[in-house]
């Protein structure tokens, strides 16, 4: 954990002798955007863009895997991006792999990907009755069934031990302050509420059915 935290502290720092000695000469890393980067391209992006513009801070919440001579580390972090005026901050689960050599720590692989945080700000709900959406939904067959209720004058969203609130985003589309995604209820020909469409961040939808 000592030995991760030196190098995401060189990283921010720039210090690129420092993390060049935390890290193997053909380690692999996978960014969040799907791309594999050699220590080469690393060193080059380091050297490009300044601390300011690009830095993961506060490594926390650890999980450490022992086996032998290799170690299996996974952690989560905050990554900062300032940029017209304002810091723009995501949250990062990273996954990486050391080996012990010479009697040290070094990093052999390093993947990290961003955490679906929603940024959003939520529409007034002043006035508005949500229970015509109070019902379960399911989006197959042998989906576990997810109720919709209100709590507090605002939509929950539960299913089996997990559950969430639906912000508000107007007319009748909602989010998760947990999802980068939104769902939009629809009604049939009488103007019954009948379901709702859940679109990804990437476009791709899924139709819930209201079963009850």
């Amino acid at each position: 954990m000592n030995v991760q935290k030196a190098r995401m502290d060189a990283a921010a720092r720039r210090d690129l002798e420092a993390w060049s000695g935390y890290v193997v000469e053909d380690c692999i890393f996978s960014g969040d955007d799907g791309s594999l980067l050699t220590k080469a391209q690393m060193i080059a992006y380091y050297k490009k863009v300044p601390a300011e513009y690009d830095r993961a801070l506060d490594p926390r919440e650890y999980t450490v895997h022992l086996y032998g001579n290799t170690a299996v580390v996974n952690l989560r972090a905050t990554d900062h991006e300032p940029a017209g005026g304002i810091d723009i901050t995501g949250e990062q689960r990273r996954t990486e792999t050391f080996i012990k050599r010479n009697g040290s720590w070094i990093a052999v692989a390093i993947q990290w990907s961003a955490l679906p945080v929603n940024h959003r700000k939520p529409v007034s709900t002043e006035g508005r009755s949500f229970e015509e959406y109070v019902g379960k939904y399911r989006a197959r067959p042998k989906d576990d069934v997810e109720t919709i209720s209100i709590k507090d004058g605002k939509l929950w969203s539960q299913t089996g031990k997990d559950g969430d609130w639906c912000e508000y985003a107007g007319d009748e589309t909602f989010f998760y302050k947990s999802d980068a995604g939104q769902f939009t209820f629809s009604r049939d020909a009488q103007g019954h509420v009948n379901g709702y469409t859940y679109r990804r961040a990437d476009g791709q939808e899924i139709y819930s059915q209201k079963i009850k």
